[in-house]
């Protein structure tokens, strides 16, 4: 009994479902041609008086339940609505079946491996079974996945690639952001990328003319240009911000330079559809209407988690294509689509701003993930120019494999959920992991390349005395002292390199294309012999001996032991020319040599009258350019004073906290999203000490107690640098929860200025954007403000740039930059930890060129290499120029060895449009010389037609209006003797 009446349930519900099919087929149907009325005015009267009768007809008939009689008022109704079909059909519904796969979002690498396999096993099965069926997948990390954990799979996907069933879309490594990434990172993105996918199945970069990149946070506004140069016609997203002009559903969108790519913006949808009617025809309505166009995109596939089309969706679309009122639905990919549209193209839209903002917390969220991302980005084309150096000077090997692994975990890093830090914890352990052996890389390709220059740099001006004789016992220990000493983050270790008779020889690298002018710090071990007459290291004295014979005192600032060594830090001002170098000497002496006149001061030790038991006091620093005074309450800056000009940036009627201490509003998505704060704080100053006072160096630690936290606020100036740099230690013990709300820190500056406006560093150039009432907004190496000085009315304002935050606002005229964000979901505790940051202000007299800007952030995030060495006789001098480069308004992004052949790679880009011819010179006995040269794409594949060529010693080509060239350089690695 209990089975019969199973069966007779089934089968009503059946009898039920059915009815309804045919009641949805037919109201489908009479929806779209209800649209066509609205779409096409002139028939709508007659089309309308169609639909009334087809659906009064059908009503009765749907109200027997009979499905026999439903169906043919179905039919019935279709034959009526026959002349409203033959337009119906003119409309085409490309479906684009994909799986959207997060790299490590709200899970673990495992899990991403897991969920990439079983997404493909199920298309692969679909193919089978329909053979209409069209998938579209991006990302090479995808594939990358399945060659190393199912290789006979990949052999499948390569079948279903030629077929043409299964359409590559990835043209990046993956669905990346495009608002923190570097330039150089976004153009390594299309060379690995357009390089894997040619070696996987033969593609070219023509085969896979589309950047999908749906769920990415906001785009950056220079993105066709280098899309454009990397082969890119097509774009498809979701997430184009919402300042500004409303977002077309297809438009053109152009950069800087004018090069465009054609937008298909699927805001109102997503890539994650269902072929349902409903769908489909809200689609079609919010896109046909504004376009006028009678093709639509639709994406569909369960996503996120992966798993893509369903069984169940590509039924549905052969039965819905199969209806005669209803638009063609085709099984399609997007290149079908996009060529399509694109012969109407020229009639849609064209945007030329930013497509910004989406989800302004993911600026600042998770700050380790983006301190690795900065690290990782500049490392790594700071090893590839050592590489370049170390095969072109000396025949090395060009470590090509792992400099192209190390770009490839960087650039994994870049997802739209990683790299914005709105992940879980395993998220972030495993990017740090993928860092942590990138830094490895780049630190030993750096220390083998500069470190064998140095071996052929001659540094006999140094000078070699003889030693004493002395007993095996007492010989120096000092030769590989210092071990691996301040390379935790990819630095060249600064151990002991000399052979320990007091003299000790460096070279200073300069991994930018202009000359500097600064500062720098080196470490000295104990490696004389261990004789009696010598005091300790710490008190001996030392001396600055450059090639050209001169010599100086260096500034001793730091002194202490290190597993078992002395070693002694000194500061000492260089000058590297642009991708050159430049050696000297550090020489023990009996007597201590002049420095000459300080460069910097301390101004405490300059007070009229020494401080009272009230402690009330100035403290601050000062050169030549720029005075510092403390706020001794707070520990902030009471006064910043340009003294090139006499203007005071910062004043104390409104001094700067510098720190500032906020909670957030408790709320949801805190990774994501940002909240109104409540009361700031500027947390309990501890203490406030001098450390190093001059000459070269001078600087104040202010300690603070911060909420549950202890923070280190180190001031510090150079001599002949305006620039006030600032370090921030960290202990941080702040956690958000959804009680009490998001812990903040942020450095804030209110300026004293009138009329600021901000500017902005983004990939390949820079943006002003008309925010100033404290909106957070995403910039790369630094953020600058202009306005009109309070008083003189004088043009003044600043550079702030720093070596690992990405968030900035600019309120009024207080600009801030957020430091640390305690986010708490997915992360639940992804700030408790030790946090190190470096910022730099400068002070400003007049707007400062995008270009030069740019140059000044890069000097603070691409340090000089000071390599130790011994004193030895070499084929190249002591001071040289490897590569020179001009014109000032181009800036030099990377220097590489080409990927296919034995030939270089220099990229350039404009930011602010100055279009030039460009020209680099290479100096001959260092590198050899040039023999050919030729416009190449971001994939290293000549171009067409070429401005590139070889002049002497140089070669020159055209940079375009905001554009990039990259260029290259053929060789004779045949170098002529020394004079």
């Amino acid at each position: 009994m209990t089975d019969n009446l199973t069966v007779l349930r089934q089968s009503a519900n059946l009898a039920v479902m059915r009815l309804q099919h045919a009641q949805d087929r037919l109201q489908a149907e009479l929806q779209f041609a209800g649209l066509l009325c609205d779409l096409h005015p002139g028939e709508a009267k007659a089309w309308r008086a169609l639909l009334a009768k087809a659906a009064s007809r059908a009503e009765a008939a749907f109200a027997t339940g009979d499905i026999a009689r439903a169906q043919t008022a179905v039919a019935r109704a279709e034959e009526l609505l026959a002349p409203i079909a033959a337009v119906a059909k003119s409309y085409t519904i490309y479906c684009v079946g994909h799986g959207h796969i997060d790299m490590n979002w709200m899970w673990s690498w495992p899990e991403t491996v897991a969920v990439t396999h079983d997404t493909f096993a199920t298309v692969l099965k679909l193919m089978d079974e329909f053979p209409q069926f069209r998938f579209s997948q991006s990302q090479a990390s995808v594939y990358a996945i399945i060659e190393e954990f199912n290789p006979e799979m990949l052999a499948r996907i390569a079948d279903r690639v030629r077929e043409g069933r299964w359409e590559v879309t990835a043209s990046h490594w993956v669905e990346n952001d495009n608002n923190l990434a570097g330039p150089e990172s976004l153009c390594r993105h299309l060379l690995y990328t357009r390089q894997y996918m040619q070696q996987l199945f033969g593609l070219t970069a023509e085969d896979v003319p589309i950047n999908w990149s749906p769920d990415t946070f906001g785009h950056a506004i220079t993105m066709p240009t280098y899309l454009a140069r990397g082969g890119v016609k097509y774009l498809y997203l979701h997430r184009p911000g919402a300042v500004g002009p409303t977002r077309p559903p297809l438009f053109w969108w152009q950069g800087p330079d004018g090069s465009r790519v054609l937008v298909r913006n699927d805001m109102l949808a997503g890539y994650n559809g269902v072929l349902r009617p409903d769908d489909l025809l809200r689609q079609l309505r919010a896109f046909a209407g504004p376009t006028g166009l009678r093709d639509l995109m639709f994406v569909y596939g369960v996503g996120d988690h992966g798993g893509g089309p369903t069984r169940r969706d590509i039924v549905a679309g052969i039965e819905m294509d199969a209806w005669p009122v209803f638009p063609n639905i085709k099984f399609a990919t997007t290149r079908e689509y996009f060529e399509r549209v694109e012969a109407t193209a020229a009639e849609l839209p064209t945007l030329d701003r930013e497509l910004n903002f989406e989800f302004t917390g993911c600026y600042t969220s998770e700050s380790l993930i983006k301190r690795n991302n900065r690290f990782a980005e500049n490392r790594l084309t700071d090893a590839e120019l050592a590489a370049s150096l170390g095969w072109l000077a000396q025949g090395r090997a060009y470590p090509a494999d792992r400099l192209r692994q190390g770009w490839r975990d960087t650039l994994f890093c870049h997802f739209h959920d990683i790299l914005p830090g709105s992940g879980v914890h395993d998220t972030r352990t495993y990017a740090d992991g993928l860092y942590q052996q990138t830094m490895a890389t780049t630190s030993m390709i750096e220390t083998l390349a500069y470190r064998g220059l140095a071996g052929q740099i001659d540094t006999t001006f140094a000078g070699n005395p003889a030693g004493p004789e002395v007993p095996s016992l007492r010989l120096s220990n000092g030769l590989g002292a210092g071990g691996g000493f301040r390379s935790a983050n990819g630095a060249i270790s600064q151990s002991e390199q000399s052979s320990g008779s007091g003299v000790r020889p460096f070279v200073v690298f300069n991994p930018l294309a202009w000359p500097r002018d600064e500062v720098i710090e080196t470490t000295i071990w104990d490696n004389t012999p261990a004789v009696s007459l010598l005091p300790p290291l710490s008190k001996r004295a030392f001396s600055v001996r450059l090639p050209d014979g001169r010599s100086f005192a260096p500034q001793v600032i730091e002194t202490g032991r290190f597993w078992g060594h002395e070693f002694v830090r000194l500061a000492l001002p260089v000058q590297a020319a642009g991708l050159g170098y430049t050696a000297f000497a550090i020489c023990e002496e009996t007597e201590a040599a002049s420095a000459g006149e300080p460069g910097v001061w301390q101004l405490g030790e300059r007070q009229p009258q020494p401080r009272s038991h009230a402690e009330q006091y100035r403290e601050g620093l000062e050169n030549a350019l720029v005075r510092v005074e403390l706020d001794m309450t707070t520990g902030g800056i009471r006064s910043l004073v340009d003294k090139r000009t006499g203007v005071a940036l910062i004043s104390p009627d409104r001094p700067a906290p510098v720190l500032e201490y906020a909670v957030e509003r408790p709320h949801g998505m805190t990774a994501w999203t940002i909240e109104n704060t409540g009361p700031v704080s500027h947390g309990e100053v501890l203490s406030i000490k001098r450390q190093i006072s001059g000459p070269f160096k001078a600087s104040i630690e202010v300690k603070l107690r911060v909420h549950d936290s202890n923070v280190t606020l180190t001031y510090e100036v150079a001599a002949g640098d305006p620039q006030l740099h600032l370090r921030v230690d960290a202990e941080w013990f702040e956690r958000g929860t959804p009680q009490t709300g998001v812990p903040v820190l942020r450095m804030a500056f209110p300026l004293a200025l009138t009329g600021a406006q901000g500017r902005y560093e983004i990939p390949f150039g820079a943006i002003g954007r008309d925010l100033n009432a404290g909106q957070e907004v995403p910039a790369l190496q630094w953020a600058q403000v202009m306005g009109l000085a309070n008083g003189s009315g004088a043009p003044a304002g600043c550079l702030l740039v720093n070596d690992s935050k990405y968030g900035y606002s600019l309120d009024g005229s207080t600009l801030r930059m957020t430091l640390i964000r305690s986010s708490y979901d997915p992360d639940n505790l992804p700030e408790v930890r030790s946090h190190e940051i470096h910022a730099g202000l400068r002070p400003l007299a007049a707007d400062l060129p995008g270009v030069e800007a740019i140059r000044l952030g890069r000097n603070f995030n691409h340090a000089l290499r000071v390599v130790g060495t011994d004193v030895h006789a070499g084929a190249l001098p002591a001071a040289a120029a490897f590569i020179g480069a001009t014109p000032d308004t181009a800036i030099l992004s990377s220097v590489k060895k080409a990927e296919a052949e034995d030939a270089l790679i220099l990229t350039f880009f404009d930011p602010t449009g100055d279009a030039a011819t460009v020209s680099i010179h290479f100096d001959e006995k260092l590198l050899g010389r040039p023999v050919a040269a030729t416009e190449v794409d971001l994939m290293e594949r000549p171009l067409a037609r070429s401005t590139a060529a070889v002049v002497g010693d140089a070669v020159t080509a055209n940079l375009p209006y905001r554009g990039i060239v990259s260029i290259k350089v053929g060789w004779d690695r045949h170098r002529p003797a020394a004079d």
